[in-house]
């Protein structure tokens, strides 16, 4: 049986990139428009030039996606239906969305519009794919974070298109799971807007104490995916679309890097110069990512956070020749006059030294302007590098190549074409009619201008059409098939007609390429104001605790607590404290909490944790949060769900869940306007928590204290260990595992929002939760109290924020984070 070819998905952060994709062979590019793009920082395309962009696009036999995958407020759901609008208008391929209720509003505003699941939709089981489905989409982006085997299994279980990222950078965190930028800078990535804090060093912190990590730190920062030697299999797993990374980066990448996967999906192996053109042009280092398997001493190396490149030789030392200090270089791989180099430094890039080789010296003295693998030559980075009198022995890398771009700029001189079949006929009497169809299926018709006539010589033939047909190359088309059976035999037909009828051909073949969806009259505040909560009554109210460990539930409990959620590390250990809690006097309200990702295989984890029979479970995926109306367990949907406005809102409580807690990208004004409607009384918001910055697969307990590449081999130093990342400012991040071996870093200062209390309970919320990390039983203790009084009334908020504040002792106990309003 034959296997679909997959589709080449490149990226355009401009119009250059966007031609350098199609002149490279991509199938389709991905942009985004100048609001809603999870590439904020990209150049990214004008709306009102979309149908522009389309069409191009469409003539020259490409898709274009447009990425309106990021968060949304209330305030822009009329905003970005415009933008939706022009999408479905311009002809757009297909919308990729993150949120559910831009889904929502996607479906109703543009029906036949198709839609994909955003990688930023934490998309890593079937039934994340499933949901996706229901929600109207015909194809899921999946995590970065799934392996080969999990990618089968997740088509082994759905009937969606798969799309799977095989080039480019690589986030630490989960796509839609990263807080940091919001937390600390008040820049989300889930609004496009990154700082890459992954990409800072820190210091690791083990029991309390410094941990020498020799030159390793950058110990969040992973190498980039690539993933060319894994197409074949890929392509066996029958994945819809191959995707690369890169919005944020120049045509050179785009071109090299989608004609390595051009080459690769049409069958040929990896080419080496290829290969190595595509890393030149960026790479922080570079591997299979998570498609292999998950090896937590591979996908981060703790030495670098930025491009480096091609590794080129090592660099033994410094040498003063004809009074020029010369790096002496033992080469590995082609060097070159003219080329970018960079010598490794040590910790966070101490001594790096760069720039571009001017000269080069073998070891006879004799200038040479390339130095094959294998060779000894002593290079000058010009009169700009003054180069220390020493180096120790490092790697040396090739940052830059002048020859790279050699092949965008000549690709550039021939258009990409689409290939034609074409079919003639005609009887004498008659116009000749010619019938095109293009390999991306559009088809168009064209008459001659004048009728065919007996011939009384030199008829005319099959070849002689063919050769005037042929003639397309002012055009984006080339000749494939031509079929002229229907041409009677001995006409004649003046070869201007002929001519006139080709263009007329081509002419109309460009006029198909512009399409249109159809749109309804529903408006965006139609569905705002249509969105409503449940019949049902709201949950009960109170205030619930997040444990990690027994002591911090009993002691919240014993402060007057509504009920805990038990966060543990271990399965064993939950039910355990769920079955102590429950035999306290009077009995506990005692709600769990799974991992926040599932993967294929981990749904046992939420069948053991439901068979405990809690009184709640949080639902923290999209799988999960298609099971909760079949869940025999109240279900609250929790912060990793991401409801940002009422239509999110409404699409998480149709689904059968309880409650639901607003993400932590809301401000105060935004949290406020979301719980200031009728969803208030079915909103459990997080009043104090450390933020969770980071969740990610990779385990820095692994990497860092053993040589195990998984959970099978690493000892497990997680359940004798903590360990936190000591930032640039001094402060600690603890870092924790959960039952799926996967770590979250926590903010090192708890958020606090009990200067909102007031206006929540004004709101209709009535229910809070304080998340712990490694609280002690006497923080929990106050915790609990502070926060009872304000709910309470029996305490002012401006007091409890004092107090808070002075807990930690250097006056910054707590931080409002992402809730603090940013202009």
């Amino acid at each position: 049986m034959s296997v679909r070819r997959p589709e080449l998905l490149a990226p355009a952060g401009d119009e250059a990139s966007l031609d350098a994709a199609v002149a490279a062979g991509a199938d389709a590019v991905y942009f985004g428009l100048k609001s809603y793009s999870a590439r904020a920082r990209a150049e990214n395309f004008d709306q009102a030039a979309l149908d522009a962009t389309m069409r191009e696009l469409h003539r020259r036999g490409r898709k274009g996606y447009v990425a309106l995958n990021t968060l949304v407020f209330d305030a822009e759901l009329g905003p970005l239906e415009a933008s939706v609008r022009a999408c479905a208008e311009a002809g757009v391929d297909a919308v990729i969305v993150q949120d559910l209720g831009v889904a929502r509003l996607v479906r109703s505003v543009a029906p036949s519009l198709p839609l994909h699941a955003s990688t930023q939709m934490t998309c890593t089981d079937a039934g994340a794919a499933l949901l996706a489905r229901e929600l109207g989409a015909s194809r899921v982006i999946l995590a970065r974070e799934l392996s080969l085997e999990d990618i089968a299994r997740v088509r082994a279980g759905s009937d969606l298109e798969l799309e799977v990222f095989v080039h480019g950078a690589l986030c630490v965190a989960y796509s839609g799971q990263c807080l940091t930028s919001e937390a600390i800078g008040g820049r989300s990535a889930n609004r496009g807007a990154c700082a890459q804090a992954c990409r800072l060093p820190y210091e690791l912190m083990v029991d309390g104490e410094r941990r020498d990590t020799g030159d390793r730190a950058y110990l969040l920062s992973p190498q980039d995916l690539e993933a060319s030697a894994l197409v074949p299999r890929l392509v066996e797993l029958g994945v819809a679309s191959l995707k690369i990374e890169g919005r944020l980066k120049g045509p050179d990448y785009v071109f090299a890097t989608t004609r390595l996967y051009r080459e690769a999906i049409d069958g040929a192996a990896p080419d080496a110069v290829h290969l190595a053109e595509a890393l030149q042009t960026f790479s922080r280092g570079s591997g299979p990512g998570f498609l292999g398997g998950t090896d937590h001493q591979r996908l981060v190396d703790g030495e670098t956070c930025d491009h480096r490149g091609v590794l080129a030789g090592t660099v033994r030392g410094v040498r003063d020749l004809g009074g020029r200090r010369m790096l002496d270089v033992a080469v590995t791989d082609t060097l070159r006059r003219g080329d970018g180099v960079l010598v490794q430094g040590g910790y966070a890039g101490e001594g790096e030294v760069g720039g571009r080789v001017w000269t080069m010296r073998d070891e006879r003295g004799l200038d040479v302007e390339a130095a094959k693998p294998g060779s000894r030559v002593y290079a000058w980075l010009g009169p700009d590098r003054e180069l220390p009198r020493e180096l120790p022995e490092r790697r040396l890398f090739r940052t830059s190549s002048p020859s790279v771009g050699q092949g965008l700029e000549a690709a550039g001189r021939e258009p990409a074409r689409v290939a034609i079949d074409v079919v003639v006929a005609g009887t004498a009497g008659a116009p000749l009619s010619l019938h095109a169809t293009a390999a991306d299926g559009r088809a168009a018709s064209a008459e001659s201008d004048v009728v065919l006539a007996p011939a009384k010589s030199a008829p005319l033939t099959a070849d002689a059409i063919e050769g005037k047909l042929g003639k397309l190359g002012e055009t984006t088309y080339e000749l494939r098939a031509l079929d002229a059976r229907g041409l009677a035999d001995g006409v004649i037909l003046p070869l201007s007609s002929l001519n006139r009828a080709r263009r007329a051909l081509t002419a109309a073949l460009d006029e198909r390429a512009a399409r249109r969806h159809e749109t309804t009259q529903v408006r965006s505040s139609d569905l705002v104001d249509r969105a409503a909560p449940p019949d049902r009554a709201p949950p009960p109210e109170g205030l619930f605790v997040l444990a990690r460990n027994l002591p911090q539930a009993q002691a919240a409990l014993d402060a007057g607590a509504s009920g805990v959620y038990l966060d543990f590390l271990e399965l064993v250990g939950t039910g355990a404290a769920l079955r102590a809690l429950r035999e306290r006097p009077g009995g506990a309200w005692v709600g769990v909490a799974p991992p926040r990702i599932r993967k294929p295989g981990e749904e046992k984890i939420d069948r053991y944790l439901r068979d405990l029979r809690p009184d709640a479970i949080l639902v923290r995926g999209l799988g999960a949060l298609r099971e909760a109306a079949d869940c025999d367990v109240p279900c609250v949907g929790d912060f990793s769900l991401n409801v940002t406005n009422r239509l999110s809102a409404a699409e998480v409580l149709g689904r059968g869940v309880i409650a639901f807690t607003p993400s932590f990208d809301l401000d105060e004004s935004q949290l406020r306007a979301l719980v200031e409607s009728p969803f208030g009384p079915f909103a459990e918001v997080v009043v104090h928590h450390p933020m969770p910055l980071f969740h990610m697969e990779h385990c820095v307990f692994a990497a860092m204290l053993s040589n195990g590449s998984d959970h099978r081999t690493c000892g497990r130093p997680c359940e004798s260990h903590t360990v936190s990342l000591r930032d640039r400012a001094g402060v600690d991040h603890p870092i924790e595992a959960d039952v799926g071996c996967r770590n979250t870093v926590f903010h090192g200062r708890a958020q606090s929002a009990v200067g909102l209390v007031p206006a929540l309970r004004a709101a209709g919320v009535r229910r809070h939760r304080i998340e712990l990390v490694r609280e002690t039983p006497g923080d929990v203790a106050e915790l609990v109290a502070t926060y009872s009084a304000v709910l309470s009334g029996a305490s002012e908020p401006g007091v409890a924020w004092r107090s808070l504040r002075a807990r930690a002792g250097d006056g910054y106990g707590v931080v409002r984070g992402s809730l603090r309003v940013i202009a």
